[in-house]
């Protein structure tokens, strides 16, 4: 697994991801194709401050899978630092997001200045609760969070900065 830095080019991935009914079934149902395209222009914006944005790539030369995320954000009026992944429906359950999220929290640690890192996976969303999991991510309680324009129940969930 590699994570390859997004771009501009990889909007097509934005959209497919978040217009796709099944990927965005946990996250309050499919966004429409402005809104996706518009998404991915704030998200590398926020590239220019700081915040990562990879395409997760099986394997050199293959196509990427799905995408992850890792961005300073806000909770309960504190600063935090949050992770989101996506894998295309044809290439979940194959383990891309367990290696990504691998690899980024390693990245993450030796950058060093994430802190905790938290996740807010649906609450029925059963691969990823199993994959904060699987990775010893401790989860704190359910919550109520707002995804855009949406509120979502969600698993709020995080990686301590020293393991």
């Amino acid at each position: 697994m590699e994570l390859q830095p997004c771009t501009e080019d990889d909007e097509w991935l934005t959209v497919a991801l978040e217009t796709d009914p099944r990927v965005m079934a946990e996250l309050g149902g499919p966004q429409i194709e402005a809104y996706a395209r518009g998404a991915h222009r704030r998200r590398i914006e926020g590239l220019k401050t700081g915040s990562w944005m990879f395409k997760l790539v099986p394997e050199p030369g293959a196509g990427p899978v799905g995408t992850i995320m890792l961005w300073p954000s806000e909770w309960a009026g504190e600063p935090t630092s949050e992770v989101g992944w996506m894998v295309l429906p044809e290439q979940q359950g194959k383990g891309f997001a367990s290696a990504a999220l691998g690899l980024l929290i390693e990245r993450a640690r030796d950058d060093g200045r994430w802190g905790d890192i938290h996740a807010f996976p649906g609450a029925t969303n059963g691969a990823s609760n199993a994959l904060c999991r699987k990775l010893g991510v401790e989860q704190l309680e359910t919550v109520d969070v707002a995804y855009g324009d949406r509120s979502l129940r969600c698993n709020h969930w995080v990686l301590r900065a020293e393991p």
